[in-house]
Protein backbone atom coordinates (compact mmCIF):
# COMPACT_ATOMS: atom_id res chain seq x y z
CA UNK A 1 0.00 0.00 0.00
CA UNK A 2 1.29 3.46 -0.89
CA UNK A 3 1.72 6.21 1.61
CA UNK A 4 -1.04 8.83 1.58
CA UNK A 5 1.46 11.52 0.57
CA UNK A 6 2.57 9.51 -2.45
CA UNK A 7 -1.06 8.76 -3.38
CA UNK A 8 -1.83 12.48 -3.25
CA UNK A 9 1.16 13.29 -5.49
CA UNK A 10 0.20 10.58 -7.98
CA UNK A 11 -3.36 11.93 -8.08
CA UNK A 12 -2.06 15.47 -8.65
CA UNK A 13 0.18 14.33 -11.51
CA UNK A 14 -2.64 12.32 -13.12
CA UNK A 15 -4.99 15.29 -12.79
CA UNK A 16 -2.39 17.58 -14.36
CA UNK A 17 -1.94 15.19 -17.28
CA UNK A 18 -5.67 14.83 -17.91
CA UNK A 19 -6.82 18.39 -17.18
CA UNK A 20 -3.93 20.39 -18.61
CA UNK A 21 -1.56 18.50 -20.88
CA UNK A 22 -4.13 16.41 -22.76
CA UNK A 23 -6.32 19.50 -23.32
CA UNK A 24 -3.28 21.45 -24.52
CA UNK A 25 -2.48 18.56 -26.86
CA UNK A 26 -6.03 18.52 -28.25
CA UNK A 27 -5.93 22.30 -28.83
CA UNK A 28 -2.56 22.04 -30.60
CA UNK A 29 -3.83 19.21 -32.81
CA UNK A 30 -6.91 21.28 -33.71
CA UNK A 31 -4.68 24.23 -34.69
CA UNK A 32 -2.51 21.87 -36.74
CA UNK A 33 -5.57 20.59 -38.62
CA UNK A 34 -6.68 24.18 -39.31
CA UNK A 35 -3.26 25.15 -40.67
CA UNK A 36 -3.13 22.03 -42.85
CA UNK A 37 -6.60 22.90 -44.20
CA UNK A 38 -5.44 26.42 -45.03
CA UNK A 39 -2.39 25.04 -46.84
CA UNK A 40 -4.66 22.72 -48.83
CA UNK A 41 -6.92 25.64 -49.79
CA UNK A 42 -3.98 27.72 -50.99
CA UNK A 43 -2.55 24.78 -52.94
CA UNK A 44 -5.94 24.31 -54.60
CA UNK A 45 -6.12 28.03 -55.43
CA UNK A 46 -2.60 27.89 -56.85
CA UNK A 47 -3.64 24.95 -59.03
CA UNK A 48 -6.71 26.83 -60.31
CA UNK A 49 -4.65 29.93 -61.14
CA UNK A 50 -2.03 27.82 -62.92
CA UNK A 51 -4.77 26.11 -64.93
CA UNK A 52 -6.30 29.48 -65.86
CA UNK A 53 -2.92 30.69 -67.08
CA UNK A 54 -2.17 27.49 -69.01
CA UNK A 55 -5.46 27.50 -70.93
CA UNK A 56 -5.25 31.21 -71.66
CA UNK A 57 -8.40 32.02 -69.69
CA UNK A 58 -6.84 35.20 -68.32
CA UNK A 59 -7.10 36.73 -71.81
CA UNK A 60 -10.09 34.98 -73.35
CA UNK A 61 -12.24 34.41 -70.26
CA UNK A 62 -14.09 31.20 -69.54
CA UNK A 63 -17.48 29.70 -68.75
CA UNK A 64 -18.21 28.15 -65.40
CA UNK A 65 -21.03 27.05 -63.16
CA UNK A 66 -21.57 28.81 -59.84
CA UNK A 67 -23.25 27.16 -56.87
CA UNK A 68 -25.90 29.51 -55.47
CA UNK A 69 -26.40 27.22 -52.50
CA UNK A 70 -28.26 23.96 -51.92
CA UNK A 71 -26.76 22.63 -55.15
CA UNK A 72 -28.49 25.20 -57.37
CA UNK A 73 -26.08 26.13 -60.16
CA UNK A 74 -26.11 28.86 -62.76
CA UNK A 75 -23.83 29.30 -65.73
CA UNK A 76 -21.50 32.28 -65.59
CA UNK A 77 -19.21 33.85 -68.15
CA UNK A 78 -15.99 35.35 -66.86
CA UNK A 79 -14.79 37.76 -69.52
CA UNK A 80 -11.64 39.01 -67.77
CA UNK A 81 -9.77 36.52 -65.60
CA UNK A 82 -6.53 38.48 -65.51
CA UNK A 83 -7.05 39.61 -61.89
CA UNK A 84 -8.13 37.87 -58.72
CA UNK A 85 -9.20 39.04 -55.27
CA UNK A 86 -7.32 37.46 -52.36
CA UNK A 87 -8.32 37.60 -48.72
CA UNK A 88 -5.33 39.17 -46.95
CA UNK A 89 -6.89 38.89 -43.50
CA UNK A 90 -9.40 40.64 -41.28
CA UNK A 91 -11.97 40.52 -44.06
CA UNK A 92 -9.91 42.65 -46.45
CA UNK A 93 -9.48 41.63 -50.07
CA UNK A 94 -6.78 42.90 -52.42
CA UNK A 95 -6.85 42.65 -56.21
CA UNK A 96 -3.82 40.97 -57.77
CA UNK A 97 -2.81 39.87 -61.24
CA UNK A 98 -2.56 36.10 -61.54
CA UNK A 99 1.26 36.26 -61.39
CA UNK A 100 1.18 38.49 -58.30
CA UNK A 101 -1.38 36.18 -56.69
CA UNK A 102 0.91 33.18 -57.23
CA UNK A 103 3.75 35.01 -55.45
CA UNK A 104 1.49 35.92 -52.52
CA UNK A 105 0.13 32.38 -52.34
CA UNK A 106 3.66 30.93 -52.25
CA UNK A 107 4.58 33.27 -49.39
CA UNK A 108 1.43 32.34 -47.46
CA UNK A 109 2.06 28.62 -47.99
CA UNK A 110 5.62 28.98 -46.65
CA UNK A 111 4.29 30.87 -43.63
CA UNK A 112 1.71 28.18 -42.90
CA UNK A 113 4.35 25.46 -43.33
CA UNK A 114 6.54 27.17 -40.70
CA UNK A 115 3.54 27.41 -38.38
CA UNK A 116 2.82 23.70 -38.94
CA UNK A 117 6.45 22.84 -38.11
CA UNK A 118 6.23 24.87 -34.89
CA UNK A 119 2.94 23.24 -33.93
CA UNK A 120 4.44 19.78 -34.51
CA UNK A 121 7.35 20.70 -32.21
CA UNK A 122 4.90 21.87 -29.54
CA UNK A 123 2.91 18.64 -29.90
CA UNK A 124 6.10 16.59 -29.55
CA UNK A 125 7.09 18.57 -26.43
CA UNK A 126 3.66 18.09 -24.87
CA UNK A 127 3.78 14.36 -25.59
CA UNK A 128 7.27 14.23 -24.04
CA UNK A 129 5.97 16.00 -20.92
CA UNK A 130 3.14 13.49 -20.62
CA UNK A 131 5.54 10.54 -20.94
CA UNK A 132 7.95 12.09 -18.45
CA UNK A 133 5.22 12.58 -15.86
CA UNK A 134 3.95 9.02 -16.45
CA UNK A 135 7.48 7.74 -15.80
CA UNK A 136 7.57 9.81 -12.62
CA UNK A 137 4.27 8.28 -11.51
CA UNK A 138 5.65 4.79 -12.14
CA UNK A 139 8.70 5.61 -10.04
CA UNK A 140 6.54 6.96 -7.22
CA UNK A 141 4.41 3.82 -7.29
CA UNK A 142 7.47 1.59 -7.49
CA UNK A 143 6.36 -0.07 -10.73
CA UNK A 144 9.12 -1.54 -12.92
CA UNK A 145 9.17 -0.67 -16.60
Amino acid sequence: MMEPDIQRKVHQFETFINDVLRQDLAALEKKLDEKNSEIAEFLQLKSVITTLKNVGAEKDGYKTKVDLGSNFFIQANVEDASHILLDVGLGHFVEFTLDEALVVIDVRIKLFERQVANLRKEIANTNAHIKLILLGIRDLQGIDK
